[in-house]
């Protein structure tokens, strides 16, 4: 027997004795409603503007349908909704709720949607160094790199007494022939080393870098530019940068000593090091070994390596025991014995660095800022601004209307699914745009408070 089908209707099992048929054919809907509070963050912030400031537009005016700040705010909200791929782009171009975030219902030709497409969206990736043929928007990547701090520092009406900066790198696994491709013996594959550096939850930088060099290195450039712009602001201000092992290198040790900045970095463990703590440990393991549990103890004292360090600086020592094994860990600082004791220190402020960890997996799992498969690294760099523009909108967000609620301490991805995909229906008239939401919305009252939020943070501008 012929099975009968209709075009574009999709047939499920009965349910409760009736036939299941699903369809497009809802009308003028989209699944994004909420992007209309991301939106009111962005007016208040100022962020896709302010992006879009980092750009030269060197288009002949009279052919331009899309500004920058166009494209920009397009690409940002897509990241934040969840639209990683610039191909989804060629039908969001389409969606009324998109279109009414960017201020844009319809295209200023006949023949153009509201929004720009793929094509148009990888040409402004693509931006190089000048002008060419194809790519006419050059980015600012020295303003690119300085505005997330500016944001940073303009969310605060005063100077903070004292500021933790987070620096960390991670892998961003690559599988083609990107420029820059390299191997990582610790990773076991090809990738880029990417470094971030938060304060809290507050992202100052995102620079990509190859595989081949030493994060720990390489940081002292950005931590440089990042503490002068933050002290021209604020000039008294004390500034704390903590990493891991890997940051523990005698040129940017010695840059922060030389310029008041404190460090508290982890320490590989060596010979000399197990040697200087062989009666601590022992005392510690025979504790364990009573007791039945784990236990540990702490030390504090100078030292300096045989060749690599230059001077000498106090080290932190954790003499740990547990089911019989050894778990020694040490750090070194610039921070003095009076200050707090070794053991404070170790646990309550060298291991709080591990929720920038969490931060980062934001950046990488829900906002994709490990999407950099175009082949140059320059425009791997701009995708990864972008990413990352995309998490200090939602944190934005977050900060800004949902203390207090549920989605108070979410993640990116939590907000997204939450908050913001909400299946709305759009109707047009001459004097309103109507968004028709699901009255059964599991979030109505966390929304209700936002937008009350936001609309009085837009009021007072």
């Amino acid at each position: 027997m012929q099975t009968e089908c209709s075009a574009g209707a999709y047939e499920f099992p009965a349910s409760c004795g009736r036939r299941v048929v699903a369809r497009f054919d809802g009308g003028c809907m989209s699944s994004d409603g909420g992007v209309i509070l991301v939106k009111q963050a962005d007016d208040i912030l100022g962020l896709s503007r302010r992006f879009a400031a980092c750009f030269r537009d060197k288009r002949h005016p009279a052919f331009v349908e899309y500004r920058v700040e166009d494209l920009v705010r397009q690409r940002i909200m897509g990241l934040a909704l969840g639209y990683e791929d610039l191909n989804d782009h060629d039908a969001l171009r389409h969606d009324l709720i998109f279109g009414l975030a960017s201020g844009r219902l319809s295209g200023g030709r006949a023949n153009c949607a509201a929004l720009a497409g793929k094509s148009t969206l990888n040409r402004l990736e693509r931006s190089g160094h000048k002008a060419d043929r194809y790519c006419r928007i050059i980015a600012d990547h020295e303003a690119l790199a300085t505005l997330f701090v500016t944001l940073f520092l303009d969310q605060h009406e005063r100077a903070p007494a004292r500021i933790v900066l987070d620096v960390d790198a991670t892998d961003d696994r690559i599988h083609g022939h990107q420029e820059g491709r390299a191997f990582h013996g610790y990773y076991g594959h090809n990738c880029y080393l990417p470094l971030y550096i938060f304060c809290g939850d507050h992202l100052l930088s995102a620079t990509l870098r190859t595989a081949d060099r030493d994060p720990g290195k390489e940081a002292l450039a950005d931590i440089r530019r990042i503490v002068e712009q933050i002290r021209s602001r604020w000039p008294r201000v004390r500034i704390l940068v903590r990493g891991d092992s890997g940051f523990a290198r005698d040129s940017l040790m010695t840059w922060c000593e030389d310029n008041h900045v404190d460090f508290l970095f982890g320490l590989a463990g060596n010979t000399r090091l197990y040697d200087r703590i062989a009666s601590l440990s022992a005392e510690v393991r025979d504790e364990a070994a009573t007791t039945g549990r784990a236990a540990r103890g702490f030390a504090s004292f100078d030292w300096i390596t045989k060749d690599s360090w230059t001077r000498r600086r106090r080290v932190v020592a954790k003499a740990e025991w547990r089911h019989g094994n050894r778990y020694h860990r040490f750090i070194v600082t610039t921070l003095p014995q009076g200050m707090s004791d070794p053991r404070h220190l170790y646990e309550q402020i060298y291991c709080a660095r591990g929720d920038m960890e969490n931060r980062i997996k934001e950046c990488q799992m829900d906002l994709f800022s490990d999407r950099t498969s175009s082949h140059t690294i320059r425009a791997n760099q701009l995708r990864l601004w972008f990413s990352a523009a995309a998490y200090v909108l939602l944190i934005a967000l977050q900060r800004l209307a949902l203390g207090q609620t549920s989605l108070e301490t979410a993640t990116c991805g939590t907000i997204r699914a939450r908050l913001l995909k909400i299946a709305t229906r759009v109707t047009l008239s001459v004097r309103r745009i109507v968004l028709s939401m699901p009255d059964m919305f599991p979030c109505q009252h966390e929304f209700a408070l936002a937008h009350a939020r936001l609309r009085r943070l837009r009021q007072a501008i």
